[in-house]
């Protein structure tokens, strides 16, 4: 299939942009720049007739400059590179129409791009995928309901969340030699209902978060961003958010300390900073554009 896709360069400086992300207008897939500021999106690249098909699914690596994500068009599914110090598409390429490809994180260090592929019954193939042929090669399997996946780049391991009626597991697989490391069973606390979900590994804390789904004594329910640690199991939520808000995190992406998302607070949506390390928001402000995904970059 011929792809056709609009590339227009923008005005901005592209030495000042740091954090990045996808949205849609109408039936175009935009790619470009997030003020860190306000949220306001500027695009750099367009992709007429596709859509994202899967929200918050891509990868950043900052050390290359590189942001994947995926796009879909006439019920094909591709793979997208750019390079994002150059405002170019590397990579495009189409992916299996049998499967579904989630889970993208790269790992810089050794520069490849995991990923967890739907599989039969419930089964989720973990590896890694080549961003310029759409290829895979498999390590292992985990079973249950697909959460989120996180990856360090500090102890080169990637995490794999899934959901049973027995509760959360978090499997690890190290990034290098693709070896199953071992699962442990999560421990939500009280309140607690579901999660974690949209897993992110912040480097300068060394601490892997995501966000939970807590309901209070009211049946108010809404998203809060926990703490994850994958040798204990334990999982603790920061309290950034009550259920009563009813918080649903679209995106998100971190720098240094501060969190940066798209959320929606009684499907209203926000641009929200948030300082992790004392769990606090810095600035909220109203949000115009649904960035489904987003990533930061300190490369350039």
């Amino acid at each position: 299939m011929k792809l056709l896709f609009l590339v227009i360069l923008s005005l901005i400086s592209l030495a000042s942009a740091n954090l990045y992300g996808v949205w849609q207008t109408g039936n175009t897939a935009n790619f470009g720049q997030i003020s860190t500021t306000a949220g306001q999106a500027t695009y750099s690249l367009l992709f007429p007739n596709f859509t994202n098909s899967i929200p918050g699914n891509s990868a950043m690596n900052d050390l290359t400059s590189i942001f994947t994500f995926q796009l879909s068009s006439n019920g094909i599914n591709y793979m997208v590179t750019i390079n994002v110090a150059k405002n170019k598409v590397n990579y495009f390429v189409p992916l299996p129409t049998t499967e579904l490809v989630y889970g993208l994180r790269y790992d810089s260090d050794v520069n490849s791009l995991k990923c967890v592929i739907s599989g039969d019954n419930n089964t989720w193939l973990v590896g890694e995928i080549d961003p310029a042929s759409g290829s895979y090669d498999v390590y292992g399997s985990v079973e249950g309901a697909f959460l989120g996946v996180g990856l360090s780049t500090w102890n080169h391991t990637y995490y794999v969340v899934t959901g049973s009626v027995n509760g959360a597991t978090i499997n690890s697989f190290d990034t290098r030699s693709g070896e199953n490391l071992g699962s442990i069973n999560l421990v939500l606390p009280t309140g607690v209902t579901s999660g974690p979900y949209d897993l992110l590994y912040v480097p300068s804390l060394d601490v892997l978060i995501g966000t939970v789904l807590i309901t209070d004594s009211n049946g108010n329910s809404g998203q809060d961003y926990a703490l994850i640690d994958p040798e204990t199991g334990a999982v603790k939520p920061l309290g950034i958010f009550t259920p009563a808000q009813q918080v649903n995190v679209v995106s998100h992406a971190a720098h240094q300390t501060t969190l940066y998302a798209a959320i929606n607070f009684n499907a209203a949506l926000n641009f929200v900073s948030i300082d992790i390390q004392n769990a606090k928001i810095l600035s909220q402000s109203a949000e115009s554009t649904f960035v489904v995904s987003m990533g930061y970059f300190n490369s350039f």
